[in-house]
């Protein structure tokens, strides 16, 4: 566009420009709205540059590359090296990019842990809590960007986590043992292995129980609420520690609510 807006043959197009112009635009004012809502810092010349990437980007014929922008490569997190980090370090602009690589470890954390709620909120609290640090200037922008290549690694290696249990642990199944393992007593006393099976009968069990409006049926989440407790005293998990135990369970449960209704797998 920016090559043709003078000839006439772009007439036709010029308001459907206009309006993805304008939704960009307040695309990016919302996303740096969340950003204040959630706590993360949005500092002003970062959100300057994003705004003016974002409203100039037609201008420039595409999407701007943040990275590209930051004066960075596109990582990949499952390979940053020395070499990565010297680079984001030595950025022309490294509250730019602080900002890229953020958004691609939540990015990232987001995919990974789609259907476990305790690394989510685990990943998600270190991130703002980096953040912070950040912003009330304890940390500098090259041991920031240090912290956070270190934390995308992990978010990373979180993906195979499962396969470090003997028979390997399915994703669903990760997710169990996550809610389960969420008590220091219960992995004291039990340990890894005896988890990971409760882990692997709750995903059978709940699989079978499981209709199609369950989250919205007192009574199902009643049937579904026994057969946790029962699963749990038959493992012998620590009594005190098996009301958290199962509010946490049935919590994460509902991220598969859509995955396991009959409706789907009937499809």
């Amino acid at each position: 566009y920016a090559l043709c807006a003078s000839t006439g043959a772009m007439n036709p197009y010029r308001d459907d420009i206009a309006y993805f112009e304008a939704v960009r635009v307040w695309m990016a004012k919302w996303d740096a709205e969340e950003r204040a809502a959630r706590g993360l810092p949005v500092p002003a010349d970062v959100e300057l540059v994003l705004r003016q990437l974002t409203a100039g980007a037609i201008e420039a014929g595409g999407v701007t590359d943040l990275y590209e922008a930051a004066g960075i490569p596109r990582p990949d997190l499952s390979h940053l090296d020395e070499a990565f980090l010297k680079k984001m370090q030595e950025a022309r602009n490294p509250h730019l990019a602080i900002e890229a690589l953020r958004r691609l470890i939540d990015q990232e954390m987001r995919k990974v842990t789609k259907h476990n709620i305790v690394r989510q909120q685990s990943f998600a609290d270190r991130l703002l809590e980096l953040m912070r640090k950040y912003t009330n200037q304890n940390l500098s922008a090259a041991e920031v960007i240090a912290e956070m290549v270190r934390m995308a690694k992990e978010v990373s290696a979180d993906a195979r986590r499962g396969q470090q249990f003997d028979p390997p642990l399915s994703e669903d199944e990760l997710a169990f043992y996550d809610a389960v393992a969420q008590n220091e007593s219960a992995v004291t006393e039990m340990g890894d292995g005896k988890l990971a099976d409760i882990a692997r009968d709750l995903v059978k069990a709940l699989r079978r129980n499981v209709t199609i409006d369950w989250v919205s049926r007192d009574d199902v989440r009643a049937k579904l609420r026994s057969t946790i407790k029962r699963l749990l005293a038959i493992h012998e998990y620590p009594p005190d520690a098996q009301p958290e135990a199962i509010q946490l369970v049935l919590k994460q449960m509902e991220t598969f609510a859509e995955e396991w209704s009959p409706r789907q797998d009937d499809r």
